[in-house]
């Protein structure tokens, strides 16, 4: 029973704790003061209460206990000495029993209780003594009504005060938070295409300096590493385009000297090769540039030439396997992007169902803005998390360049890219 409850125990807490991790910062600060506040206001209006209390209760037992002590006094010296009766204080002797109603008569001596008694709140006293059993009665009906009024009071005041701390908690959790919320406004303006931005002297002298000054820090970081890449890939990239040239131009000049079949099958394919690198280079070189996504390209390109154009060289490629083709006759997919561009992604993900894929077949499809590739089979869930991840990749390591390179071009131009497990198989689909 006992773990039973300690542990909904832990479990309310950490509902308790979850539920608070959701407010927001500045909702945490302003709650935590108006709650302080207002326990700070509860206990000590309860304690203020409790004190006056006792207060009073000592008050009134000295005056009744002096009242029967005085009564007594009068006995001694006049033994038929009539008890005090007033409208508010009554002495009665074990004589006048018969006049107090009976939940009074059967109290017991000692501490001072208080009872009702038509309609009245009497504090009672009873006292043995030499002359027997005593009992005092004080009406307190009109003070505890006092007490009453006090008390609402009290707690409209408690009340109050906490109203006005709630106001001041939620202006000063403002304050408080107007340097975060700006910090986070600043690092929302930055461009991500923009370098050297630096933002500490915007918070010089604020409690956020030594987080902006980190921030500047990361960012000088950064902008070391992505111009490192860019230069990297774009020397990269230039620096292959030449020799690719020099090689196309030379496969060019055997393919006009020669006219042998096998020679001409063999320089085909290494005329494909390069122009596949070719259009790897000019991929790498592109996507190292970083231009804005809005920037409208000066060219368009067919999806469908192109479709049919990649469909063609990956069946020369693998001509074992099936590739089904479905274009509209009657409508035309043009988009602003390079021709190396579309082809790259096409090409990618044709290569990529004919490599994995368990079935003969491959199914491209063009409908509307969407293009699919489907194939036999299935991606376990660890490659689909993979080919959904940052890398999107289902190589078994991890490192395939083809659906990556897709999924950066995709990012540039805002296609959508996803892969997917349907009950046919595995889906590629892009939607331009």
């Amino acid at each position: 029973m006992a773990s039973a409850i300690a542990s909904r125990r832990i479990r309310l807490v950490r509902e308790l704790n979850d539920w608070y991790s959701q407010l927001s910062l500045r909702t945490r600060i302003a709650g935590t003061m108006l709650a302080l506040v207002a326990i700070a206001g509860i206990v000590l209006a309860a304690w203020a209460y409790q004190a006056d209390e006792r207060l009073k209760r000592s008050i009134t037992y000295d005056l009744l206990s002096e009242e029967l002590t005085h009564f007594e006094q009068r006995m001694r010296i006049d033994r038929g000495a009539e008890p005090l009766r007033s409208a508010r204080l009554s002495i009665y002797r074990s004589s006048d029993i018969a006049e107090l109603p009976r939940h009074i008569a059967i109290l017991k001596p000692g501490d001072m209780h208080r009872v009702r008694s038509q309609g009245h709140l009497l504090d009672v006293l009873v006292r043995d003594g030499d002359f027997g059993r005593l009992y005092i009665t004080y009406d307190v009906t009109n003070y505890v009504r006092q007490e009453t009024i006090a008390i609402i009071v009290l707690a409209l005041g408690v009340l109050t005060i906490v109203v006005i701390a709630g106001f001041a908690a939620f202006g000063i959790s403002r304050r408080l938070v107007e340097p975060v919320t700006a910090l986070a406004d600043r690092l929302t303006q930055i461009d991500p295409g923009e370098r050297h931005v630096r933002i500490a002297a915007q918070f010089a002298g604020n409690e956020l300096e030594p987080i902006a000054r980190s921030i500047d820090t990361f960012m000088e970081r950064l902008d070391g590493f992505v111009e490192r890449e860019q230069s990297f890939t774009a020397t990269a990239s230039h620096e292959l385009r030449t020799p690719l040239a020099v090689i196309r131009g030379a496969v060019e000049l055997l393919e006009a000297q020669t006219a042998q079949k096998g020679s001409t099958t063999a320089l085909a394919r290494i005329q494909r090769a390069v122009r596949e690198m070719t259009e790897f280079t000019d991929a790498l070189l592109t996507l190292s540039r970083e231009d804005q996504a809005t920037t409208a390209h000066p060219s368009e390109c067919d999806v469908g030439v192109v479709l049919l154009k990649t469909v063609e060289d990956q069946h020369r490629m693998q001509p074992q396997k099936r590739i089904g083709l479905e274009v509209p006759d009657d409508d035309s997919l043009r988009v602003a992007a390079p021709e190396s561009m579309v082809t790259m992604v096409i090409g990618n993900l044709v290569r990529n169902a004919l490599q994995h894929g368990t079935g003969g077949e491959v199914i491209c499809r063009l409908s509307g803005r969407e293009l699919t590739v489907a194939n036999a089979g299935a991606l376990p869930d660890a490659d689909l998390t993979r080919a959904q991840s940052r890398r999107f990749t289902t190589h078994p390591s991890g490192h395939g360049m083809g659906l990556y390179l897709v999924r950066r071009i995709c990012e540039r131009y805002r296609w959508s890219i996803r892969l997917e497990n349907t009950t046919d198989g595995v889906l590629a689909t892009v939607g331009f």
